[in-house]
Parts: C-alpha cells; structure tokens; sequence
C-alpha cells in the first residue's frame, strides 16, 4: 500500500537529469526501421477465410461417401456378363486349393480335437461362402452380395493361411 501511495505523490512529468535525445537518435541511426513493402495486407482475413474453407471441406468429406474401389468389390453381375461368377469362383479356387494343402500339411501335428474344431470352423466358412454364391447367382446384379462374397473369399483364405501349431500370443 505504502508503494501506491508513494507512486501517486511523484510529479505526473518527470524531467531528466540530461537531455536524452542525442543518443536516442544515435540508436535510431544505427538500425534505421525497415521499408515496408507497398503489399500491406490483413493476415487475419486470409486466416479466417483458410479456416472457413477447411471447416467446408471437412464437412464435405464427413458427408460425402468415399468407397475405395479395388476391382472386386466393384463386381456386377449382370446378363450382359455371363460366367463372370463363375470365373471369379474359379480364380478362389486356384488360390483356395492349394492354402487348404499347405494348412493340412502345417497343422498336422495338432490335438485331434484342435484338428477337429478347426476343420469343423473352415466347413462353416465354406458353406457360407455356398450360400452366398447362390444368392449371387439368384440376384446378380446385388452388389451388397457380391461384396459380402468377396469378404467371406477373404477370411477363408485368411483361416487357411494361419499356422495353428505355433503358440498363441493372446491373453
């Protein structure tokens, strides 16, 4: 308190001992402001209209549905096209073949009953994969259908490339 009071009592316009100028301008001499270039514009402007144009655009890409086509997802079976199911099941099958080989030959040494469970799990992918591609043959032109087909196509040969024998590192 005693310090507010004391700054309150000083003179408002206090005069220095010397005159300063002299080497304010000295100071003002050795580093002269720089020219400002005749382009003065508003930054903050450009930084609003930047983030209204990426609240846009993120909102576009929230909106917007953005599906990767990889080829066989994009798969339409139609009369114009006969035999493509077909085609694609014989494809699955030159990739499929040999995987089911090569996992019998890699899990041979199992527990029955772990041979068992697993083969008894690739029956239950194989008969959806059947019953998918019925429906497919039925509504061909279902693209829904053919991507579920192509996924089941995915997890089988996913199921038969996995070497069982080795050690687990689950919880």
């Amino acid at each position: 308190m005693q310090l507010a009071r004391d700054v309150r009592a000083l003179d408002m316009e206090i005069q220095p001992d010397r005159n300063l100028w002299p080497g304010i301008e000295r100071k003002i001499e050795d580093f002269p402001e720089s020219k400002k270039t005749g382009f003065s514009v508003s930054w903050m402007r450009f930084g609003m209209a930047a983030s209204v144009l990426m609240a846009f655009s993120a909102l576009v890409l929230s909106v917007t549905d953005f599906r990767v086509d990889d080829g066989a997802a994009a798969l339409v079976f139609n009369q114009s096209r006969p035999g493509t199911l077909e085609t694609m099941q014989v494809e699955y099958l030159k990739t499929r073949d040999p995987l089911v080989a090569q996992f019998t030959e890699t899990n041979r040494d199992l527990a029955p009953d772990t041979l068992e469970e697993l083969y008894r799990n690739i029956e239950i992918v194989a008969q959806a994969r059947l019953d998918i591609e019925s429906q497919v043959k039925k509504d061909p032109t279902n693209r829904r259908l053919v991507e579920q087909l192509m996924r089941i196509h995915e997890r089988e040969i996913e199921l038969l490339k996995q070497d069982f024998s080795q050690p687990s590192r689950s919880m």
